[in-house]
């Protein structure tokens, strides 16, 4: 009786720390913004047909070059219910933070995204990933190194009622300040 009874403990405390080690929760609200001086460097989410929702991990890292920002606004929501999502920053802008709301009657999340911009600094050599999940699959997605996240494009399917996701990476590097005289 003893052995059975540490072994469900034992399954109980290793069900209970993996639902703990997600950032957000079920049908719930969030914000997720990296601290200062930091962007999204993974992205991970799981997805659960009872709650027809997503859990999301969101871990954060120095960018290329150790750039300051100098200057952060949020976009607003940029999705309806169960419509695409197609977000770039603008200004040279890169994403350091999500907020997103759930709807139980849609079964689908709004989005709104931070961009941060560094004063000298410019984005570029700009890249669309392929979808990085399937439909009711993990989320899995590690910027590449010298690379940061500057946009999203999610599309919602009813059936499944989940989003897949790519993503919109650049490189950030400092602008060029040399200037070429000609003499002529």
């Amino acid at each position: 009786m003893a052995v059975h009874s540490y072994g469900l403990l034992v399954t109980i405390l290793a069900v209970c720390q993996q639902c703990s080690s997600w950032m957000t929760q079920y049908d719930q609200h969030f914000t997720i913004t990296c601290p200062a001086g930091k962007t999204f460097k993974s992205i991970e989410s799981i997805q659960d047909n009872y709650y027809e929702d997503r859990v999301w991990n969101f871990n954060c890292d120095v960018p290329p070059n150790g750039v300051n920002f100098t200057s952060c606004t949020w976009s607003g929501y940029r999705n309806e219910f169960d419509k695409p999502l197609d977000f770039q920053c603008g200004n040279d802008g890169i994403i350091t933070g999500v907020e997103s709301v759930n709807d139980n009657y849609y079964e689908d999340r709004k989005w709104s995204f931070q961009c941060c911009t560094a004063t000298g600094y410019v984005v570029h050599a700009c890249e669309d990933t392929s979808f990085v999940n399937a439909y009711d699959q993990p989320l899995n997605y590690r910027v590449p190194d010298g690379k940061v996240l500057r946009g999203v494009h999610s599309v919602h399917d009813n059936y499944y009622d989940d989003r897949i996701y790519k993503f919109n990476i650049c490189k950030l590097d400092p602008v060029d300040q040399t200037v070429h005289v000609v003499i002529g």
